[in-house]
C-alpha cells in the first residue's frame, strides 16, 4: 500500500518539477532573448559627417578622435536614411538595418565589413522587395533563380 501512494507523489514531484523546467524555458525564450536581440539594446546616435572610413585599415572612424566605433551606432544620411549597424574595432559586424523615411529598407548581417548571408531588401509598404545571398560581400551566382529552376525541373 505505501509503495502505491509513494509511486503517485514521486509523480506529482516530477511533474511539478517539469512545469517549473517548462516555465524557465518560456521565461528564456520570451523575454530574455528578445531582450538581447535588439530590444534592449542601446544605440549611439551620430551624423555621417561625424565618421571618417581608413582606406588603409578598412575601418570606419570617428572623425574628431580617430577612434575605430565600437559598438552600436545609428548613422543618419541627410536626414532621411539611418544604417543601425553594429562596429567592433571599426569594422561592421553583426546584424544591421537600414531604415530610409522610418521605414525598414533593408536588414542582413555584416562579417569584417562584408555582406553575409541573406539580405532582405523591403518596398515602402513593407512587403520584400528582393532576397540576395552573399558570402564574403559578394552575391552569390545564381540565388533563388538556381532554387527556382531546381523546382520547376522537377516537375
Amino acid at each position: 500500500m505505501n509503495k502505491v501512494i509513494l509511486i503517485p507523489s514521486i509523480l506529482i514531484l516530477k511533474l511539478s518539477a517539469l512545469r517549473k523546467m517548462l516555465a524557465g524555458i518560456f521565461f528564456l525564450f520570451f523575454f530574455l532573448i528578445p531582450i538581447s536581440n535588439g530590444f534592449a539594446q542601446t544605440w549611439i546616435n551620430i551624423e555621417l559627417e561625424q565618421t571618417e572610413y581608413d582606406d588603409a585599415t578598412d575601418k570606419t572612424c570617428l572623425k574628431e578622435t580617430g577612434e575605430p566605433l565600437n559598438g552600436n551606432y545609428a548613422i543618419k544620411f541627410n536626414g532621411f536614411q539611418t544604417n543601425f549597424e553594429p562596429f567592433t574595432d571599426g569594422f561592421k559586424n553583426g546584424e544591421a538595418k537600414v531604415y530610409r523615411h522610418k521605414k525598414l529598407a533593408e536588414r542582413g548581417t555584416y562579417l569584417n565589413n562584408l555582406k553575409e548571408g541573406v539580405w532582405f531588401y523591403y518596398k515602402e509598404d513593407g512587403t520584400i522587395r528582393k532576397r540576395v545571398i552573399y558570402k564574403k560581400g559578394k552575391t552569390e551566382p545564381f540565388g533563388d533563380r538556381r532554387l527556382r529552376w531546381e523546382r520547376s525541373s522537377k516537375k
